[in-house]
């Protein structure tokens, strides 16, 4: 099934064909910040899987890695559509989910950084949750494993 996807303004449109590796929802507080709100669900993807249109930015701000992300936004309207957290030694993005086009077609498989969520936010039972990050070995399915691994390493 292709997500599809855009901006606020429109003027930003993206399309991938491709299940996500893994999709998580993020509490941590620069999450909180970036997006104005309790946290930010991500689904993960090679780069080379995201067709975009239109005119995009970007801004390096810091990440609870301490290795930073990369944030990229719409240039007219500035939604943040992906990042690249830059600890990955591949080429995957995290796209937010919040900008597809139906946003109930994806649900978090995992809740990191819950040690910093919103105390008014009731995390759903079924739905594992980690204090911190998450060992993506132990957690992802095998197959998402491989295609995180067989993915293009950065330069």
């Amino acid at each position: 099934m292709a997500l599809i996807g855009g901006c606020g303004c429109g003027a930003v449109r993206y399309r991938v064909g491709v299940e996500a590796m893994f999709t998580h929802a993020c509490h941590c507080t620069d999450c909180q910040r970036t997006t104005g709100s309790a946290f930010v669900i991500h689904s993960v993807h090679a780069r080379d899987d995201l067709q975009i249109d239109g005119d995009t930015r970007f801004a390096t701000l810091p990440s609870g890695s301490g290795a930073g992300c990369e944030l990229h936004f719409c240039a007219k309207c500035g939604t943040y559509i992906w990042c690249r957290y830059l600890y990955h030694k591949v080429d995957v993005i995290a796209l937010r989910v919040g900008t597809l086009d139906d946003t109930s077609v994806v649900k978090p498989q995992a809740h990191i950084f819950v040690r910093s969520k919103q105390s008014w936010f009731d995390l759903p039972d079924d739905v594992p949750a980690f204090e911190k990050a998450m060992d993506r070995d132990a957690v992802w399915s095998a197959e998402s494993v491989a295609r995180y691994n067989a993915t293009r390493p950065l330069a």
